[in-house]
């Protein structure tokens, strides 16, 4: 009896231990790829270079087009990717590895290991960062604070991302004081860090802004003085309030006017007063700068047609047709948000607590919040453009109907339609496509070039390149280290992420080795 206890204790032990072993080692390939893809999708150290350029062309180059549109593209490749493999599936065995896990870790008083936590905590900050880059700024800084409050590890990247880009958004709400408080902890949780270097930048260009205030102040400067320092430190609030109490303003007054409303998301006010600027003739620069406002508005930030279209027969007027084609070939390069559709198409899980069940569907809420406020602006905007007189063109053209009815076909005359220059089109792992000259590689990232622009990407999201029209004789290089490695119409990322060709028989090129593809 007693050997027979001793042989089921000794079996019961060995099944535990191999049981845990193989939990254990699932749980840890689990973290370490959820721990990469995270890496390559949050892309913190791009995100703070992009803040960085934000804040330079907010406080020292408002007037920078160039600077603006690179802004622009570089955001949309940040946390907008296809997240598939952050989906965790957790059975019960990971479940049990888990435990184990954090049995040992509490026993070495090691915080526990949150997987599932860390998964909800990037849909929130996907979420936070896209209310942030569509000036949503209210809903943003409310989602951070949340986000400040759950995040468990105090030292993480998802900490200092968060309290970097709250305080930016309270700067942005007017909420100066608040945003102090949040930049000042970024430092002093993160020195040395690119986080802290950021923080420490926005802190010193809201000092300079309310030291210049003060003085002119103090001097008791005119307001048309105030007003433009007011608008140059980004508080623009103060910059309308000002300039409101002027009897007549200036059309450099009424520009900077315009571009604060522009900033408090008041787009329709504000283009309707560019298009004012633009139709004066008397200040030539002021019209050239009100028109590439329209032109980035109805490129990148309220999209319509009508208003592009007579923006760039203005730029052709006032001589400035390079600004309107770098704008719109800046355009085609800016991705689509994928949070939108992720979160929105997103079931309820039955291994969500309520509290999370709540928080998603809060999250869709406001997102369909957001998005009715982008058709009212959009409606708003429509209602402006047809005030002021402008050609209207329709968003989603109808389809042209023909007549039956017989007629001589007339005599065919060959017209010489030039031909569009050729491109490379890269494709996504989630089916959008980017039509680019150039993919440069460098490490874990892919940076699609086109002309004097680029957007940054995790490399694992391209799937082929090839050439975006039938033109034959141009075959796309793939260059490595030592050279051109070969020439194809299309190249394919395998699934062990090596390159080839359609139907080859070749030998892959080792993606290690990729360094970029051209034509």
């Amino acid at each position: 009896m007693r050997k027979f206890f001793l042989f089921s204790l000794f079996f019961v032990l060995f099944f535990f231990f191999a049981l845990a072993s193989q939990s254990i080692v699932s749980v840890k390939l689990q973290e370490l790829r959820f721990g990469i893809l995270r890496d390559q999708l949050m892309n913190y150290q791009l995100s703070s270079q992009t803040l960085r350029e934000r804040l330079k062309q907010m406080f020292l180059s408002k007037d920078d087009y160039m600077s603006e549109v690179k802004v622009n593209i570089l955001e949309s490749g940040i946390m907008n990717s296809e997240t598939e493999g952050l989906d965790l599936k957790m059975g019960w065995q990971d479940r049990f590895g888990l435990y184990v896990i954090n049995s040992v870790r509490f026993l070495n008083f090691k915080p526990a290991l949150e997987l599932e936590e860390q998964q909800n905590t990037i849909i929130r900050l996907q979420f936070a960062f896209y209310m942030e880059r569509t000036r949503k700024y209210p809903i943003a800084s409310k989602k951070y604070q949340e986000l400040e409050d759950s995040i468990t590890s105090a030292l993480s990247d998802e900490m200092a991302f968060t309290l970097l880009h709250h305080g930016y958004c309270l700067v942005m709400m007017g909420e100066r004081e608040k945003a102090f408080v949040k930049l000042a902890k970024a430092i002093d949780l993160f020195p040395g860090s690119h986080y802290a270097e950021n923080a420490g930048l926005l802190i010193s260009f809201l000092e300079e802004g309310e030291r210049k205030k003060e003085e002119l102040k103090t001097k008791k400067k005119s307001p048309e003085e105030l007003a433009y320092s007011l608008f140059q430190s980004g508080d623009y609030e103060e910059t309308l309030k000002t300039l409101e109490n002027l009897p007549v303003l200036s059309k450099d007054q009424s520009y900077i006017k315009a571009r604060a409303m522009e900033e408090l998301g008041k787009t329709s006010n504000a283009v309707k007063e560019y298009i004012q600027l633009v139709k004066q003739k008397d200040n030539k620069e002021v019209a050239i700068r009100a028109n590439r406002r329209l032109l980035l508005i109805g490129n990148f930030y309220q999209e319509n047609k009508s208003l592009v279209a007579f923006s760039k027969e203005e730029a052709n007027k006032l001589g400035d047709t390079k600004a309107a084609e770098n704008i719109e070939e800046g355009k085609s390069l800016v991705l689509k948000p994928v949070i939108i559709e992720k979160v929105l198409k997103a079931e309820t899980s039955s291994n969500l607590s309520a509290e999370e069940t709540k928080e998603l569907n809060q999250i869709k809420e406001n997102i369909r919040e957001s998005l009715e406020d982008s058709k009212a602006e959009t409606t708003k905007l429509a209602a402006v453009v047809s005030e002021e007189k402008i050609p209207l063109i329709p968003e989603n053209p109808p389809e042209t109907i023909t007549k039956t009815t017989e007629v001589i076909p007339p005599v065919a005359v060959k017209k010489q339609i030039p031909e569009a220059p050729l491109k490379l089109k890269v494709k996504l792992r989630d089916g959008r496509e980017v039509v680019c000259d150039e993919v440069k590689i460098e490490g874990n990232l892919a940076t699609l070039q086109l002309g004097s622009f680029g957007l940054n990407l995790p490399y694992d999201l391209v799937v082929s390149v090839q050439t975006s029209g039938e033109k034959a004789g141009k075959l796309i290089k793939l260059v490595t280290g030592s050279g051109v490695q070969g020439e194809s119409n299309r190249w394919i990322q395998t699934n062990s992420g090596d390159w080839t060709k359609p139907k080859s028989a070749e030998e892959p090129v080792v993606r290690g080795e990729v360094k970029s593809f051209r034509l």
